[in-house]
């Protein structure tokens, strides 16, 4: 796999408590979530990381696709095993966000619930899907896809930049991941001060598709866990949750 990711490289100088325990990388699959996926039901530990140079059939939510030149983003999966009450489950997608956030820069955005954003346009997303036993959570993959170098296909999307390192990218990914994941269980402070301070769609108007409904609604607030308060265009709030959002555009 010439130039492509290493996991020797990769740990070379990672500074991580759980992400990357094992970390695996691949050159081509159709879901790095996939190969997650099979390796935790095979007992792999907490913190593997999966990463691919190609994705042929990489998605996202609601069956969305993902693409991205080959050897052009960062497309990794990673398992994680919280003690997580059901109310937080939505931080798992916010701390995946948040941590893309961090590594595209100051003036990254977060396009609920999912997308990272650069001057309006996607540089990252977050696919997460989860497991349950006896109602409880089991297991969590978090998927991320980081577009780092080249022009990505669709004109709305943006990367890094030519020069960019894709292993610095993956590195940092991993790191900023791994400091989230450690807030998980503590107080919400963090994550609702920098999901605020982060979201491209606080006081905007947006169109929403929630549930098969769509409306127009002017953003309020935004918040990880409880997800939005909109005003409606009636005058009337009301709160979306995150999991329900099948669509949101700024209008």
């Amino acid at each position: 796999m010439s130039g492509g990711l290493t996991a020797d490289a990769l740990r070379e100088g990672l500074r991580t408590r759980v992400i990357g325990r094992e970390i695996r990388c691949v050159d081509r699959c159709e879901s790095t979530n996939d190969l997650a996926w099979s390796a935790a039901l095979e007992g792999a530990p907490e913190g593997l990381v999966i990463l691919a140079e190609e994705q042929t059939k990489g998605r996202g939510r609601f069956g969305r696709t993902w693409i991205a030149g080959r050897g052009e983003a960062v497309l990794a999966s990673v398992l994680l095993r919280p003690s997580i009450e059901l109310d937080r489950i939505p931080l798992m997608t916010a701390l995946g966000a948040l941590a893309a956030a961090d590594v595209a820069g100051p003036e990254a955005q977060i396009r609920f619930p999912n997308d990272v954003l650069v001057g309006g346009r996607k540089i990252a997303g977050i696919l997460v899907e989860g497991r349950f036993v006896s109602s409880r959570p089991d297991a969590f993959i978090v998927g991320l896809g980081f577009n780092v170098t080249g022009h990505p296909p669709d004109v709305n999307a943006t990367s890094l930049g030519p020069g960019a390192s894709r292993l610095h990218a993956a590195r940092a990914l991993l790191e900023a991941l791994d400091l989230w994941y450690a807030r998980l269980g503590g107080a919400l402070t963090e994550f609702r001060t920098s999901w605020r301070a982060r979201s491209y769609i606080l006081r905007k108007r947006v169109r929403i598709r929630s549930d098969g409904r769509e409306f127009t609604a002017v953003v309020e607030e935004v918040d990880p866990v409880d997800g939005l308060v909109v005003r409606l265009d009636s005058g009337h709030p009301l709160t979306v949750r995150s999991e329900h959002v099948e669509h949101l555009a700024v209008d």
